[in-house]
């Protein structure tokens, strides 16, 4: 149903270049005169009132002999007298129509509007006046309020024939003028997306290559620690080209770790590094260069380390960790230094007929 009212009144200029308008009978729009508004904080006396009154019925007849100039100087003299009739404003209005003065017009309706909103007579002669300036769409918006205050053929005629065929065309181009332009904004929020995407991507596959890179000192030391990074949670965080850079600068100098203490990601990927360390061999802190334990631990350690391998290590860790982490890994031994060998065993007959030391027993104590 005609018609539809937009949430702002559009600049017709704009779309005039892309749609076929009728502009048959627009003129150019003129400068405001100086006319006498009344103030309008003022509340008239009964006395006003009636002086008001009197000067709107010599103007009335001044425009009804046509002489239009002396009609619009009287409506201006009742309407110092008599700031809040809306009625005088409207007649105004209707006189400044006739001599083609659009802006003045649209002053003058617009004030009888702010006093009376209902006023039939300004709706129609500022829809008028914006026809004349061609703004077609805020046209036919002043043309239909002034309708459902008082309908009259002629104006059903002109909303029909001249003004709402021009405002339809607008209104169609602006609404797919608007579908255009979501339609750009969405296509980009998906290349931006797809961007990010494949620069996580990129970022997590020249991790993988700078690990593969670094030879068994990071993928084949620790029995297997080339499948760290299947942590499905570390491979995470890993695609994230900030972690990433963090990481390397930390491998490259352990030292740099302190620069990344504020920042949680770093922080969450090193601790699930120094938790898988700690699972395997249940020595915790990281193992520098070490450089290995031939011979192992004959036996192993009953009950096995707490948190670690149970049962010791036959048989050692060939070749260690070659070059270990750099100094060491964040938080942990910078190194567990040169082989300490195993003290001899006592030759003493009484020691050796003594009885035997009773089995070791994990106690608390002994627990991290």
């Amino acid at each position: 149903e005609w018609p539809l009212r937009p949430g702002e009144p559009m600049d017709e200029s704009s779309e005039e270049e892309e749609v076929e308008i009728d502009n048959s009978g627009v003129i150019e729009g003129e400068d405001l005169e100086d006319l006498p508004m009344g103030d309008p904080e003022k509340v008239p006396e009964e006395a006003d009132v009636d002086k008001a009154n009197e000067i709107r019925s010599q103007a009335m007849s001044a425009m009804s002999d046509g002489n239009l100039d002396e009609a619009i100087k009287l409506f201006g003299e009742a309407m110092e007298c008599n700031p809040q009739s809306a009625v005088l404003y409207a007649k105004r209005a209707q006189i400044l129509l006739r001599q083609k003065k659009p802006n003045n017009v649209i002053r003058d309706a617009e004030r009888a509007l702010k006093i009376n909103p209902d006023n039939a007579l300004a709706h129609k002669c500022k829809g008028k006046a914006l026809r004349l300036l061609g703004k077609w769409e805020e046209s036919a918006l002043a043309l239909a309020d002034g309708q459902k205050c008082d309908y009259d053929d002629d104006t059903a005629e002109l909303l029909k024939n001249v003004v709402k065929p021009n405002a339809e065309k607008l209104r169609v181009a602006r609404l797919k003028k608007e579908s255009s332009r979501r339609e750009k904004e969405h296509k980009a929020k998906i290349e931006r997306a797809r961007s990010a995407k494949e620069a996580r991507q990129k970022a997590y596959e020249e991790a993988k290559a700078r690990e593969a890179d670094a030879g068994p000192g990071m993928g084949g030391g620790m029995g297997g620690m080339g499948g760290l990074f299947d942590d499905p949670e570390i491979a995470t965080l890993l695609q994230d080209p900030e972690v990433v850079q963090a990481m390397a600068d930390i491998q490259q100098n352990p030292g740099n770790m302190m620069k990344y203490m504020s920042n949680p990601k770093v922080m969450k990927v090193i601790t699930k590094l120094q938790g898988k360390f700690a699972g395997m061999g249940g020595m915790p802190g990281g193992m520098g260069g070490m450089g290995g334990m031939p011979g192992g631990m004959p036996g192993g350690m009953p009950g096995g380390m707490p948190g670690g391998m149970g049962g010791g290590m036959p048989g050692g860790m060939p070749g260690g960790m070659p070059g270990g982490f750099p100094g060491g890994f964040p938080g942990g031994m910078a190194g567990a230094g040169p082989d300490v060998p195993e003290p001899p065993r006592s030759t003493n007959n009484a020691n050796a007929s003594s009885a035997p030391p009773p089995p070791f027993t994990a106690s608390c104590d002994d627990v991290d």
